[in-house]
């Protein structure tokens, strides 16, 4: 249909605009692109803005962008999964993947398929199409899971990315200089993710020097950080990196499978101590023995009067089946968080999720609920704190 139209076309994009925001799968804006010509640019915005390629759709998305190139500068976010069945066509869709220019968010992974080849970020068949994206200046988030011998130069071009999220088995490669050519400024982050077994790349990163002496990374800059420890050696480390964070205003850790870890987390947190705000805390308990909130009471004492903290969230798995932990460490929450000295806290939440690996028992599911909503006198009667206790009890 000719493009003739009654309505400015401010007004017609700001329809299109919102008409997206509830299209799903972007059928209407479909229909609309194909209604006339001058809607075409805006549909496109959406409808090409994020772009999944997985196994089963990588050979369609290299046939479009090979029959219509323009698509690929719509493209702001990329979810890359490479998997088995896409190993042998990966040179060829390397040419699709340079023509996009005005990329913002990228995530790129090696699919979890356990008969998968390791795949190897510094020699693989896209290596510069990976590197093209990489390095683009619009990119602010990337994402990388399940690589090995990560390049920690490559990062270095990355100067406006704000965003990283090293996530699954992810490790570093084993270089220790960085070549001369590679731009002078540390990389500003606003947020770090570093999740399963990647800890070792986090210190790599943390400890990688420009040829100038500066940090590739400034933590120093960070106002968010996710991470998980699996380990006692792993808590060393990330103890290193939180020493060199001075302004984070959230910290999200969790801790899996390190039952012979007290985390010190008033030593970690406390270069912060004046700029956090949330804290978010998830613990896994698997033996009737252990404290069930692993020793946070005792390091939220410890922070006590020294911080501007609004809300503390608090996530515990327990796994310890036939037995469930009933004695007076729960209530040591409760104790800690109301004694003087928290005059910023606005909202505490205690998620429990009790996983049984024996058939339910309603009374029994009845009678731990009960105790536990008897744990928290002070915090579920507080005026200035609002307290959340949620208790899920599944069975496997």
């Amino acid at each position: 249909m000719p493009s003739t139209s009654i309505l400015p076309l401010e007004i017609e994009q700001t329809i299109l605009d919102l008409l997206a925001e509830d299209d799903q799968h972007h059928s209407a804006l479909k229909a609309c692109s194909l209604a006339c010509q001058a809607f075409l640019p805006t549909c496109r915005k959406h409808i090409f803005k994020i772009i999944v390629i997985k196994d089963h759709n990588a050979e369609a998305f290299e046939r479009l962008v090979h029959k219509r190139p323009e698509i690929a500068d719509y493209i702001r976010d990329l979810d890359y999964t490479i998997g088995a069945t896409g190993l042998t066509s990966l040179a060829s869709i390397q040419e699709s993947l340079k023509r996009i220019s005005k990329l913002q968010f990228l995530a790129i992974r090696r699919s979890h398929v356990s008969l998968m080849p390791e795949f190897d970020w510094n020699n693989n068949p896209i290596r510069p199409a990976l590197l093209h994206l990489l390095h683009l200046p619009t990119l602010v988030h990337f994402k990388v899971t399940n690589f090995s011998n990560f390049i920690l130069s490559d990062l270095a071009p990355c100067v406006n990315l704000k965003y990283l999220h090293i996530d699954l088995h992810t490790s570093g490669a084993a270089e220790t200089t960085f070549p001369e050519s590679l731009p002078a400024r540390p990389i500003q982050l606003n947020g770090f993710t570093a999740e399963w077994r990647s800890v070792a790349l986090v210190t790599q990163l943390f400890r990688a020097r420009l040829p100038d002496g500066q940090p590739l990374i400034d933590f120093g800059s960070l106002s968010k950080i996710k991470v998980t420890l699996e380990s006692s050696h792993e808590g060393e480390a990330l103890q290193e990196l939180f020493r060199g964070c001075r302004n984070l205003a959230e910290v999200d850790i969790s801790f899996w499978e390190c039952w012979d870890v007290t985390p010190s987390l008033a030593d970690m947190l406390g270069p912060s101590m004046q700029t956090l705000k949330h804290l978010i805390v998830n613990t896994e308990v698997e033996d009737v023995r252990q404290d069930p909130l692993f020793g946070i009471p005792s390091e939220l004492e410890k922070m006590r009067t020294q911080n501007v903290i609004e809300s503390v969230t608090i996530g515990v798995m327990v796994g310890t089946d036939p037995d469930f932990h009933q004695g007076d460490d729960w209530g040591r929450l409760d104790e800690a968080l109301t004694t003087t000295g928290w005059f910023s806290l606005k909202r505490v939440s205690l998620n429990i999720l009790i996983v049984r690996y024996s058939s339910r028992d309603n009374d029994l599911d009845v009678a731990l609920r009960k105790f536990l909503e008897t744990q928290f006198p002070r915090l579920s009667t507080s005026n200035s704190v609002l307290f959340e206790l949620k208790v899920t009890i599944t069975s496997i």
